[in-house]
C-alpha cells in the first residue's frame, strides 16, 4: 500500500471515529508501528490530528475556546497566572482537565524547558501550539463532554510516570478539608496522581470553599498549596493557615506560612 493510501484511510477513519490508536491501525493497514507512527507524526504537522500515547485524535473535535464565558473568565485567568508562577523552568509537571488548569497552560509560552502531562486535549493542544514545551498525552477513553481522556487505560498509563507537581482543579473543599470533584472518573485519576508526585496543587474559585462536590478523593494535606481568587473569605485563609496549607491568591500574590 502507498503512503497516499494509507494517509487516506487515516484519516477516512478518524473522521468517522474522532480517535483512533496504533494497533488498530497497525491491523487495518497491514503495517509496522514504526510506519504508523511515521504517519501519524505527518498529519499531526499538517494540523489534521493531535497524537496520544498510544494513538491520535481528530482535531476538529478539540477546541482551544476556554468553556467559561462572563465575568468569571477574568477570575480564571487569574487563577492561572498566579499558579503557573509556581513552576520552574526544567520541570516535569501534570496538568489534569479543568478550566482552571487550561486557563494555567496558556501562561506556559514564558517557559521553554518544561514538560507538560495531561489528559486534557485541550491542554495538549495549548501546549503543542506553540511548540516550546514537551507535552505528553495520557491514552484512554475520550469524554466529549470534557475533551479530556479518562478511564482505566488513563490509569494504568499513569502509572508510567513520576512529576515534580500536580496541578487539580477541584470543585469544593470542605471545612474538614475534603477535597470533592463532580465526577467518579476525576476523582479516580486525582487520587491515582496524587500518589505520582512530590507537590500537590490545588486550584479551586473562592466560592467553592466549605462545599461539597459529589465525590471526595481525599483531604488537603500541610505542605500542599491551594491558589484561589480574590474573593475568598478570611476565614477560610485562617483555616488553611492554621492547617499549614499555603494559600496563594489573585489579589495577594502569597499569604500562607513563612
Amino acid at each position: 500500500m502507498f503512503a497516499i493510501e494509507r494517509i487516506n484511510l487515516i484519516q477516512k477513519y478518524l473522521r468517522e471515529h474522532q480517535q483512533v490508536d496504533v494497533k488498530t491501525l497497525r491491523e487495518l493497514l497491514n503495517v509496522s508501528e514504526v510506519t504508523i507512527r511515521r504517519d501519524l507524526e505527518k498529519l499531526e504537522q499538517e494540523g489534521f490530528l493531535l497524537r496520544t500515547h498510544g494513538g491520535a485524535i481528530l482535531t476538529d473535535s478539540v477546541s482551544l475556546v476556554p468553556t467559561r464565558t462572563g465575568s468569571g473568565t477574568t477570575e480564571y485567568s487569574e487563577i492561572g497566572k498566579i499558579a503557573s508562577r509556581l513552576i520552574q523552568e526544567g520541570e516535569f509537571i501534570l496538568l489534569l482537565a479543568g478550566n482552571l488548569t487550561r486557563q494555567l497552560a496558556r501562561f506556559l509560552f514564558q517557559f521553554s524547558q518544561i514538560t507538560v502531562l495531561t489528559n486534557d486535549i485541550v491542554i495538549a493542544g495549548e501546549i503543542s501550539a506553540t511548540q516550546k514545551n514537551r507535552c505528553v498525552l495520557l491514552g484512554g477513553e475520550v469524554s466529549g463532554q470534557d475533551q479530556a481522556v479518562y478511564g482505566t487505560l488513563t490509569l494504568d498509563d499513569l502509572e508510567r510516570f513520576h512529576v515534580d507537581r500536580v496541578f487539580v482543579e477541584v470543585d469544593g473543599v470542605s471545612r474538614d478539608l475534603d477535597l470533592s470533584v463532580t465526577t467518579q472518573e476525576k476523582a479516580l485519576l486525582i487520587r491515582s496522581a496524587r500518589q505520582r508526585t512530590g507537590e500537590l496543587v490545588i486550584l479551586c474559585e473562592a466560592e467553592g470553599f466549605y462545599k461539597n462536590a459529589f465525590f471526595s478523593f481525599g483531604k488537603a494535606r500541610s505542605g500542599d498549596i491551594m491558589v484561589t481568587d480574590r474573593h475568598v473569605s478570611d476565614e477560610v485563609k485562617q483555616h488553611l493557615f492554621n492547617a499549614n496549607i499555603k494559600l496563594f491568591t489573585t489579589i495577594d500574590i502569597y499569604e500562607g506560612t513563612p
